[in-house]
C-alpha cells in the first residue's frame, strides 16, 4: 500500500470547508490555511493541522510546511490577488499538482500560466448542472467530466417495464454506460445480469446528447405501463 497523499487546502469558504471534510472522510492527510480566525474554528475540531496565515506570505507557508505536500489546493475564488500571489509561490515550492478554483473564465488561462496544473470553475460547473436539470425532470444530479462526457443521474419512471442491463444493452444502442444504481437506499455497481427497476437511480456517463436520447428511451412511452 502507497504512503498517504498531503493536501493544502488554502481557503477556507464553503468550497475550501467542502473539500477539507472530504479529504479527511477519504483519509487523507490535510493542512488547511486561512485568514479569517473564524474559518479555522469550523474545521479545526476535525483537523489539528489548521492554522490562521496568510498563503501570500512564503516565509509563514514554510513555515507551516506547505513546501513538502503532494498537492495544493487554492480555494479563494474571488480573491484573485490573493489567488495569484499564493499559485506563484506554489510553483516556486515545486509542488507537483497545483489546483485553483476561479469564479471567472479569463482568468483560467492567466492561471495555468503562473504555474497552476488544473483550474476549477465552481460556479460555470453550477450554472451546467442548472442548464441540464431544467426541463429534464428526471434528472437528479449533473456533473461535467471534461469537455466531452458526463455523469448524470437519472430517476426511472415509475412506469417502467423493468429489463436487465443486457437486455438494454445501453453501451452499443445509445453509447452510454450505467455505472451505478441507487435501490431502496443502497447502491451498488451493476452487471449485465442485474435489472433496471421503476423508482431507481442510475448513474450514466456519456456525451450530455447520448445521455438524452438514453433518457428518453427508458422514462419515455416505450418503455411506460399503459
Amino acid at each position: 500500500m502507497g504512503a498517504t497523499k498531503s493536501f493544502a487546502v488554502i481557503g477556507l469558504g464553503q468550497f475550501g470547508l467542502a473539500l477539507v471534510d472530504e479529504l479527511i472522510e477519504n483519509g487523507m492527510d490535510v493542512i488547511a490555511i486561512d485568514t479569517s480566525e473564524e474559518a479555522i474554528s469550523k474545521i479545526s475540531k476535525k483537523l489539528p493541522t489548521a492554522f490562521v496565515a496568510d498563503s501570500t506570505n512564503e516565509q509563514a507557508l514554510k513555515e507551516l510546511g506547505i513546501q513538502d505536500v503532494d498537492a495544493a489546493i487554492v480555494a479563494y475564488g474571488d480573491n484573485k490577488e490573493a489567488s495569484i500571489l499564493t499559485t506563484v509561490i506554489l510553483r516556486e515550492f515545486g509542488i507537483e499538482q497545483i489546483i485553483v478554483r476561479v469564479d471567472d473564465d479569463y482568468y483560467v488561462p492567466i492561471m495555468k500560466k503562473l504555474g497552476a496544473t488544473d483550474v476549477i470553475t465552481p460556479q460555470k460547473a453550477a450554472g451546467q448542472a442548472l442548464a441540464n436539470r431544467l426541463g429534464n425532470e428526471d434528472y437528479k444530479d449533473f456533473y461535467r467530466l471534461d469537455a466531452k462526457y458526463s455523469i448524470i443521474s437519472i430517476i426511472i419512471n415509475p412506469g417502467f417495464v423493468p429489463v436487465t442491463l443486457r437486455e438494454l444493452n445501453s453501451k452499443e444502442v445509445y453509447g452510454v454506460s450505467i455505472v451505478l444504481i441507487i435501490r431502496n437506499n443502497k447502491s451498488f455497481v451493476p452487471g449485465g445480469n442485474d435489472s433496471l427497476l421503476p423508482d431507481d437511480t442510475i448513474f450514466v456517463v456519456g456525451t450530455t446528447k447520448e445521455i438524452k436520447a438514453f433518457r428518453e428511451e427508458v422514462n419515455g412511452k416505450k418503455k411506460i405501463k399503459k
